[in-house]
């Protein structure tokens, strides 16, 4: 009976049903408590470790040393690992943390399925390991259901590989590796021409995947009740009852968050009361003009609606998440940054708005 509800579990994870990724919260609202008659401002405080829910690594690395933005290099800050994969090769297409995507044909003229057709198509996404499963042990028990399926270590990490192939001669590979509450599914899809040079380049990226902790700030705000990590690396610009802002770059004398945005990426949170009470996406549609809204961001106990628009400043982009309090309150975090850097600095955002919890 054991092995049945083991099997049932695997079942989707080995159909590659990647289901949304949860990261456990580890914030709770802050007790009210009573007002002194005058009470005095303290700042918020701000804890130097761990990204919440994640355990802390025996050797954080410090995201300013990471290579970021740099062909031929993919970091995921939200789901710690890195990879190499063929310069000419392009990446980004989707921008979503729980699905990465790397192809030699051009996501501007081709979609997933002429990808596979035509050229190769690499793709890693996760989610969230809620039966605690072991793949090595499962697998063991289940040869006639995957009697290609061979076991090897990624990054030291126990993993498993099957192949497939078709009599065309397209085919591709999957892996499938549980890293800390995280299950991981790797794939290869290469068309019947392709097998060669799409081998060649999913073995760099499976000899290249490292597993990496980015060392954050973890900023709580028991006045507003929610928890953020951003790079340990930021400079403070300002901190309110609110939120905060900080930045990647020292500002110059005088220069203000807008325009410090230009040259670097500068983080900030607002807090609205929603005082209607409107449910998060009854409150976007009345307060925001609805362009860039990409996906939902899944977490735990809320969900958060994911924005990519312009910049307050010419030459820059931004990446919002909204997020609405078990209170119906609305917490925006908005990440502006250079245009012109936004490979260097979209994997942060996206670490930052996934990092988000009440």
């Amino acid at each position: 009976m054991r092995f049945v509800l083991l099997l049932c579990a695997l079942i989707p994870f080995f159909a590659i049903a990647a289901c949304e990724a949860q990261p456990e919260p580890t914030s709770e609202p802050a007790p009210a408590t009573a007002v002194a008659p005058e009470p005095a401002v303290e700042p918020s405080p701000v804890v130097i470790g761990t990204a919440p829910g994640r355990d802390a690594p025996a050797d954080p690395v410090v995201v300013s040393d990471l290579t970021l933005g740099v062909p031929g290099a993919y970091t995921n800050l939200t789901y710690g690992y890195q990879l190499r994969y063929p310069e000419n090769w392009f990446t980004g297409f989707g921008n979503r943390p729980i699905l990465a995507s790397f192809s030699d044909l051009d996501p501007g003229l081709h979609n997933r399925d002429s990808m596979r057709a035509g050229g190769c198509l690499v793709e890693v996404s996760t989610s969230t390991n809620v039966f605690d499963l072991s793949l090595v042990d499962v697998v063991a028990q289940m040869p006639r259901s995957f009697p290609d399926a061979e076991l090897f270590s990624l990054d030291d990490a126990p993993a498993v590989r099957s192949r497939r192939s078709a009599d065309d001669g397209a085919g591709g590979e999957r892996v499938q590796v549980a890293h800390g509450d995280q299950l991981f599914n790797l794939t290869l899809d290469h068309a019947p021409d392709a097998a060669e040079r799409c081998g060649e380049a999913w073995q760099t990226l499976l000899d290249s995947w490292t597993w990496i902790e980015p060392q954050l700030t973890v900023y709580r705000n028991p006045e507003r009740g929610f928890a953020v990590s951003y790079p340990n690396s930021f400079s403070s610009l300002s901190e309110s009852e609110d939120g905060l802002q900080v930045s990647s770059e020292v500002p110059a004398e005088g220069e203000g968050a807008t325009a410090l945005s230009r040259r670097g990426m500068v983080l900030s949170t607002q807090f609205f009361a929603n005082e209607s009470n409107l449910p998060l996406k009854e409150w976007l549609a009345a307060n925001t003009d609805g362009a860039g809204r990409t996906n939902d961001i899944p977490l735990d106990t809320l969900i958060g609606v994911r924005t990519m628009r312009e910049g307050a400043e010419l030459g820059t982009q931004e990446m919002v998440g909204t997020y609405q309090g078990p209170e119906g309150n609305i917490i925006v975090v908005t990440c502006a940054y250079p245009l012109d850097r936004q490979w260097e600095f979209r994997p942060i955002a996206n670490a930052v708005l996934y990092s988000f919890n009440f």
